[in-house]
């Protein structure tokens, strides 16, 4: 009996290390199609293989267009939907758990909204995919970096547009 205690308690100490332990690349495998209707799930997949493979992340997506991943880190990624809507996401560890939960994905969409200016939306969900409607408790760092993601697609946008013209 001891011994399935024992055995017990190291999977469930296992089982929370690999919890906390969360890559970006395992969490947005498994993101809902809800999320990024342009993408399959084998679409997501090629987009890791080919950045690991150190080739350029591009796809057919499922409307014809192309889509393409521009970075991958272990907490953060960039994919370019299409030329009208770009989708970044951060995950970051809690450094107070809510309800359990240590580690939250910031997904952030920003859409083009006429042929200048973009406009985004930030939500936050768990690393399994459920939205969160609480506050959530960011330190500074966080928030900045949150922040920093916005200012990048609203500045990016614009100096990709004053380069064509």
């Amino acid at each position: 009996m001891k011994r399935y205690l024992i055995a017990a308690l190291c999977a469930l100490a296992v089982g929370q290390v690999s919890a906390q332990d969360l890559k970006m690349r395992d969490v947005f495998k498994q993101i809902p199609d809800s999320l990024v209707p342009y993408l399959s799930q084998n679409n997501r997949l090629d987009f890791i293989d080919f950045l690991d493979s150190n080739m350029k992340a591009e796809v057919r997506n499922k409307l014809g267009g192309m889509s393409e991943m521009t970075a991958l880190t272990d907490d953060s990624l960039s994919i370019r939907m299409s030329n009208a809507l770009q989708v970044d996401m951060l995950l970051l560890k809690l450094d107070q758990p809510v309800d359990s939960i240590q580690q939250v994905v910031v997904f952030s969409q920003a859409f083009l909204t006429d042929s200048v200016y973009r406009d985004s939306k930030v939500l936050f969900y768990t690393p399994d995919w459920k939205l969160l409607t609480k506050e959530i408790p960011l330190n500074d760092i966080q928030r900045q970096r949150i922040k920093a993601l916005e200012l990048k697609n609203i500045l990016k946008w614009n100096d990709d547009k004053l380069n064509k013209s």
